[in-house]
């Protein structure tokens, strides 16, 4: 009886509170002019969705993601309210990202606010967005770097196998390998080709950043039957299981000593994407010469890391007929310069400034100015990975017929709806 009695007394005494969430949300608009005042509304919620009386937190304001805007705003709930509005500004093209810190009770207690969806701790608006550029110069010698780098890739070999243990209804599955004519190693993944009688556009892509894929089936891509080149960026063949491929992916990281995407970026010549950018833009070549591909209608796609690979191979490849590109990586990595969040991976920020000279060959923005067919982008307003400057000095740069789809209160991922948008895209300019 005492510890039924002593446990009754724990839980009546225990704080109530075991989540809390936040919503900052711009008032009115999401787009703002350089120099106008944002008023962004704050409401905090209890685990039970009632608005929260008491507890504090802080606000950070900061220009694009990077230096810091205006000084922190200090909240008590019980003295400011529930909901509140607070103010910024920003006098130049970009975003304002307003970030807030975990919630502490009057107890002491400290409590992290929901992370389902960035939405509910950080939130953010644009400021003319339509005017961001790339921060650092273009290098004289971009096209001449590429032109010689695609060079030998030329007549690189193809090595296609069948693909004996993947299956796709109405399709023929192989594995493809594209080795690098420097003898460094290939990069491996897989062509589908539909098993029907006729001529069919193509679609080529890689996965976002992390272990890669072990499916044929690109992230993007129509219903309708098109052929597929789904290709990893990685030196080794795909596995048969997730699993397997993940242990893969750690060994091949500890190999190196660093996570891939930051290897050898200190040397243009030797950055990891160099070559597997030249061997996704040969597989290109290869598809097209394929006597299953229609001749002209080709689609480049892909989601973070595949975002950005799809625009840099569309920029270099002149066969690529459309663009998908979901929160694009590896855009302006000179943010920096004007104290905004470069784009993933943040090679300045890793490696201490070592790789700012070679990173201006590997900038999204500058494919993006060499690309004049249709192009979808995604970019969103909360995203700290792939920041949604990042995004648009690739977006802005592009020649051709361009569309945005904003995402204001998401982070480094896709609203449901952009994908009935990309098969309208896909539908539209490769399904002809």
């Amino acid at each position: 009886m005492k510890k039924t009695l002593c446990f009754l007394l724990l839980l009546a005494v225990a704080p109530a509170l075991f989540a809390a969430r936040l919503t900052i949300v711009p008032k009115g608009k999401t787009d703002f002019k350089a120099g106008e005042k944002v008023t962004f509304v704050v409401t905090a919620f209890d685990d039970n969705n009632i608005l929260l009386t008491e507890g504090s937190f802080r606000l950070a304001f900061h220009k694009s993601g990077g230096v810091s805007l205006r000084k922190v705003e200090r909240v008590n709930l019980a003295k400011k309210g529930n909901p509140f509005e607070v103010t910024a500004s920003m006098d130049e093209p970009g975003f304002i990202l307003v970030r807030a810190t975990p919630l502490t009770m009057p107890d002491k207690t400290v409590i992290k606010w929901d992370r389902k969806t960035p939405a509910n701790f950080l939130g953010g608006a644009a400021v003319e967005p339509e005017k961001i550029r790339a921060a650092a110069p273009v290098p004289e010698d971009f096209d001449e770097f590429w032109a010689n780098t695609l060079k030998p890739f030329e007549k690189s070999e193809i090595i296609i196998t069948p693909a004996t243990r993947v299956r796709r209804e109405g399709y023929k599955v192989s594995l493809i390998q594209i080795p690098f004519p420097d003898g460094s190693g290939s990069i491996y993944g897989f062509l589908s080709i539909p098993n029907e009688k006729g001529k069919f556009p193509a679609i080529a892509g890689v996965p976002g950043a992390g272990s890669g894929t072990v499916d044929p089936i690109p992230f993007w891509t129509p219903d309708e039957k098109v052929i597929t080149l789904w290709l990893n960026v990685f030196p080794y063949p795909p596995a048969s299981k997730p699993t397997a491929q993940r242990k893969l992916y750690r060994e091949y990281n500890k190999a190196l000593g660093v996570n891939y995407f930051y290897s050898k970026a200190e040397n243009r010549d030797t950055y990891f994407y160099r070559n597997v950018w030249a061997a996704v833009s040969r597989g290109v070549d290869y598809v097209a010469s394929l006597p299953e591909f229609d001749g002209k209608n080709f689609a480049m796609t892909g989601n973070s890391q595949g975002g950005g690979t799809a625009l840099a191979v569309a920029g270099l490849n002149k066969k690529i007929s459309c663009v998908v590109a979901s929160v694009p990586a590896l855009s302006d990595h000179g943010g920096w310069l004007k104290g905004r969040k470069s784009g993933w991976p943040d090679l300045h920020g890793y490696l201490k400034g070592a790789a700012d000279n070679a990173s201006a060959y590997f900038d999204v923005s500058t494919f993006a100015a060499r690309i004049n067919v249709p192009t979808l982008i995604s970019v969103g307003y909360i995203d700290t990975t792939c920041s949604p400057t990042s995004v648009y000095s690739a977006f802005n740069n592009l020649k051709g017929k361009k569309e945005i789809f904003t995402m204001p209160k998401h982070g480094h991922s896709n609203d449901p709806k952009l994908k009935k948008r990309v098969k309208k895209f896909l539908s539209t300019y490769l399904i002809k």
